[in-house]
Order: C-alpha cells, then sequence, then structure tokens
C-alpha cells in the first residue's frame, strides 16, 4: 500500500501551450489597473465614460523565472528608468 517515493519531474524550458495562450492574450488586449470595471458599493454597474489613460496601464506578468537573469530597462512614469 505504500508507493515508492518518486521525485516530481524537472520543469521544461519550453512553453506549454496555456503559457502560449497567455502570451498571445497580453500582446492582444491591453492590461489596465484602472476601478472602472468593477461594480459600485450598491452593486451597480459603473459607466465607462472615458479611455484607458497611459497612468492606469499595467506591465505583462514574468510568467516564469527559469534560465539565466535578464534585466530589462523599462520606462517608468516621469521619463524615469525601471530595470525588471
Amino acid at each position: 500500500w505504500l508507493k515508492p517515493y518518486r521525485s516530481r519531474p524537472s520543469r521544461r524550458q519550453e512553453d506549454t501551450p496555456r503559457d502560449t495562450l497567455c502570451r498571445r492574450l497580453l500582446e492582444a488586449m491591453g492590461i489596465s489597473r484602472d476601478s472602472r470595471h468593477k461594480h459600485r458599493k450598491t452593486g451597480g454597474r459603473r459607466n465607462i465614460h472615458q479611455k484607458k489613460r497611459k497612468f492606469e496601464m499595467g506591465r505583462p506578468a514574468a510568467l516564469c523565472k527559469l534560465g539565466h537573469r535578464r534585466v530589462r530597462p523599462v520606462r517608468g512614469r516621469g521619463g524615469n528608468m525601471k530595470f525588471r
């Protein structure tokens, strides 16, 4: 009734179909950090009366931290640089 101990299979470097799908969706849609899509406190929907703004912009998720370390410069607000 005791099964022999097997270690977990190591993660592969290739993308899984789910990773590929996530990456395609993120490229197609814009990622924003707005609160206009949420409901009101009373439960009703908010009326959307403006477009997405640059300051509400989000960034794509890292999805993976395997392989050698890459540092990418990203332009932040005010022309400042962040390093990811």
